[in-house]
C-alpha cells in the first residue's frame, strides 16, 4: 500500500548510498515522493535533488523533522 502522508517532506542521507540510478553521497537532499511496504521492508521514495528518484530504506536517511523519522 502506498502512504503519502509524508509526502514533501525533505531528507538527507546518512551514509554514502549506491543505488541502481547512481550513488548518493552522504549528504544528499531530496524530497519524500512516498511510503509503501513491500515484502515487508518498508522502503520509501524520494526524488533526489540529484534528478533521479529511488527508494531507501528508513535508517538510511534523516528527516527534516526527526519526529516524522520515528513515526513508524
Amino acid at each position: 500500500m502506498i502512504d503519502r502522508t509524508h509526502t514533501g517532506i525533505r531528507c538527507t542521507t546518512r551514509v554514502l548510498l549506491r543505488t541502481v540510478e547512481g550513488l548518493l553521497p552522504r549528504g544528499s537532499q531530496g524530497t519524500v515522493a512516498y511510503e509503501m511496504d513491500n515484502l515487508d521492508r518498508h522502503l520509501i521514495l524520494v526524488n533526489w535533488d540529484s534528478g533521479f528518484s529511488v527508494p531507501v530504506f528508513p535508517n538510511e536517511v534523516d528527516f527534516e523533522h526527526e519526529s516524522v523519522a520515528h513515526a513508524h
